[in-house]
C-alpha cells in the first residue's frame, strides 16, 4: 500500500478558504459535492445503461451486422457516463460489489476472458436471469466483459450467423447490458429516495460531513494515481521495449484517451466545487486540470499501440507528466480547502 503523501503548503501562515476549512464551509462543499455533481452523474449513468439495455433487447431480437454500429454507440455512451463518475467511491457503489461489477478492470490473468468463456459455451437462458446473472463472476457482468463481445474481430459473424452459440452471445450481451443498467438505477435510487445517501449527509452531524469529505477527496485524489500509472504507466512500461499494449484500459475499443479525457473532465467539474477557483489554489488546481484534460483530448486514442510507436509516444509521456503535476497540486490544495487530513489512497487495499 502506498501512502497517499499530501505536498507542503506554500505558505505556512496560510489559511483554509473559510468557503469550505471551517465547519460550515465542509457542509456545503460536501452537500454541492454531492447534489450538483455525485447525483447528476449517476442520473447520466442510469440514463445511458438503460438506453444501451434497450439497444441491446432491440438488436437481438432480430440480429443484423449493421445493426452493430448502434450498439458500438450506445455502448459508448455508457462508457463514457462511467468514466465520468467511476473515480467516485464514496456511497451506494461501494456496496454489493457494484464497483467491481460495473467494470472488471485492470483485468488480472485474464480473468474476463476465462469467465466469458466458460460463460459462452453453457446453453440455455436460466443463468442469465437478472437475479442469476448478478451472482455470477463480477469479471463478466460489466463493461469489460460487453466490450470483448462487441470489438471481437468476428462480432458481426459470432452474433448474427443464426446459431445456437450467436443466441447465446446474444443471450449473454443482453444479461450484461440489463446487470449494468440495474445497478445504475439501484445506486441512484439509493442517493436520491427519501432516508438515502443524500438525505443522510444533508441531516448528519459535522463527523457525518468530515468523514464524507475525507472519503471524496481520498478517491478525487486517487484518480490522478490511477490514471498516472495504471491507466498511463502500465501501457507505457518504462520505455519502448516494455510497452504492454493489451494493459491499456479500453483498448479493444480503441478508448483508451477517451476514458482519461471524461476521467478529467469529471475532476474538473468536481475540482471547482473542492476547492475555490477564486483563490490561488483554485486556479492553480484548474490550470492544471486544463492542461492535463487538453492534453488527453488530442492524445492518440489507442494508448498501448501509440506507447510503442516511437512518433506518437512522447505525446504521452507529457500527458503522464502532466498528470503528475495535477496530482501533486490536488494534493496540495484539496485537503487543504476542506480542512482534513488524508492518509492512505483507497485503491491500495490493506
Amino acid at each position: 500500500m502506498r501512502i497517499l503523501l499530501l505536498a507542503p503548503l506554500l505558505c505556512l501562515g496560510l489559511a483554509a478558504p473559510a468557503f469550505a476549512g471551517d465547519g460550515v464551509g465542509r457542509r456545503e462543499t460536501v452537500l454541492h459535492a454531492a447534489r450538483d455533481f455525485i447525483v447528476p452523474r449517476y442520473e447520466t449513468l442510469a440514463r445511458a445503461t438503460a438506453e444501451e439495455r434497450d439497444a441491446w433487447t432491440r438488436f437481438c431480437a432480430t440480429p443484423k451486422p449493421e445493426d452493430l454500429e448502434a450498439l458500438k454507440r450506445e455502448f459508448g455512451k455508457a462508457a463514457d457516463a462511467w468514466s465520468g463518475i467511476e473515480f467516485v467511491l464514496y456511497g451506494p457503489i461501494g456496496t454489493d460489489f457494484r464497483y467491481e461489477r460495473m467494470a472488471h478492470w485492470p483485468e488480472r490473468k485474464n480473468a474476463v476472458g476465462r469467465s466469458l468463456s466458460s460463460l459462452l459455451a453453457r446453453t440455455g437462458t436460466d443463468d442469465l436471469s437478472p437475479d442469476r446473472f448478478a451472482q455470477t463472476s463480477a469479471a463478466v457482468q460489466g463493461l469489460s466483459a460487453l466490450e470483448r463481445l462487441l470489438y471481437d474481430s468476428d462480432a458481426a459473424t459470432a452474433f448474427t450467423d443464426g446459431s445456437a452459440k450467436a443466441a447465446r452471445r446474444c443471450g449473454v450481451a443482453t444479461a450484461i447490458a440489463t446487470n449494468l443498467a440495474r445497478i445504475g438505477a439501484a445506486v441512484l435510487d439509493e442517493w436520491r429516495r427519501p432516508g438515502g445517501a443524500l438525505a443522510s449527509l444533508e441531516q448528519g452531524d459535522d463527523a457525518r460531513i468530515e468523514e464524507a469529505a475525507t472519503r471524496i477527496a481520498t478517491d478525487y485524489l486517487a484518480l490522478f494515481d490511477t490514471i498516472e500509472d495504471r491507466k498511463l504507466g502500465a501501457a507505457m512500461g518504462d520505455g519502448i521495449d516494455g510497452v504492454r499494449p493489451t494493459l491499456a484500459e479500453g483498448w479493444r475499443s480503441g478508448r483508451s484517451a477517451r476514458a482519461i479525457a471524461v476521467n478529467l473532465e469529471a475532476a474538473e467539474a468536481l475540482g471547482r466545487i473542492l476547492v475555490d477557483p477564486a483563490t490561488d489554489e483554485g486556479n492553480a488546481l484548474a490550470v492544471a486540470l486544463r492542461t492535463a484534460r487538453g492534453m488527453a483530448e488530442t492524445a492518440p486514442g489507442d494508448i498501448g499501440a501509440a506507447a510503442a510507436d516511437p512518433k506518437r509516444r512522447p505525446a504521452l509521456v507529457l500527458l503522464r507528466d502532466a498528470v503528475h503535476s495535477l496530482r501533486e497540486t490536488a494534493q496540495a490544495s484539496v485537503p487543504e480547502a476542506l480542512g482534513i487530513t488524508l492518509g492512505f489512497n483507497s485503491r491500495d487495499g490493506d
